[in-house]
């Protein structure tokens, strides 16, 4: 008896793992387009996500927790330990040296139609202010591109055409469109779960950071 009740403790427990411990590959689709150590990037985005998700989203389901992230997204109601920890900062530094970081992301650049001239006296002892470069998603970059080539859910193709269209409107907008549109079955594609981690969680991180 008491080794019955072991074994089924056992399944159990194990049962409950196995989602978050299977080997993430969401980024494999992008294989005609990007080298495998980019693919390999890509899929270790995830898998830090992801474990960042089961540390803050209890919800018994990673596909739920996806889910609530890209509701918080709207509104910027995200745990933030989310932004904290020393994995996904180290992971950024690793992507940031790689040859995919400009293949997703540019430096936002304000377009004005015209410019304006300030002629100021210089403040002596003043010191320079450096100006923070933000980004977004290049939607002219490989990856981006790819995405388009690769989707086949109409509601995600409506997204990134969104993004291909006007590339400077909000995440939040984009999170809240995303959110309303899609069932509960496509947040377990993944190509949803790749898009949530890189074009909006990674992409709020680099640009939080100072």
């Amino acid at each position: 008896m008491k080794k019955l009740t072991l074994l089924i403790i056992t399944i159990i427990f194990f049962s409950c793992k196995t989602e978050s411990q299977e080997k993430i590959n969401y980024a494999d689709f992008l294989g005609n387009c990007l080298n495998k150590r980019e693919i390999n990037l890509l899929n270790k985005s995830c898998e830090i996500f992801e474990k960042e998700l089961l540390k803050n989203y209890e919800n018994g389901k990673i596909g739920n927790s996806y889910k609530e992230f890209l509701e918080g997204f709207q509104t910027m109601r995200i745990p933030r330990k989310m932004f904290q920890n020393n994995q996904t900062s180290e992971f950024l530094i690793e992507l940031e040296k790689s040859s995919l970081y400009n293949k997703i992301w540019k430096k936002y650049e304000e377009e004005n139609e015209e410019e304006i001239i300030v002629i100021t006296a210089p403040i002596e002892n003043q010191e320079k202010e450096t100006e923070k470069d933000f980004y977004q998603i290049n939607e002219n970059g490989i990856y981006f591109n790819c995405l388009i080539e690769k989707s086949e859910n109409e509601n995600v193709k409506d997204y990134l055409k969104a993004i291909k269209e006007t590339p400077d409107i909000s995440p939040g907008i984009l999170a809240s469109v995303l959110t309303n549109k899609l069932n509960e079955k496509e947040f377990d594609t993944g190509i949803l779960r790749l898009i949530i981690a890189v074009n909006f969680y990674y992409e709020l991180k680099i640009n939080l950071s100072e």
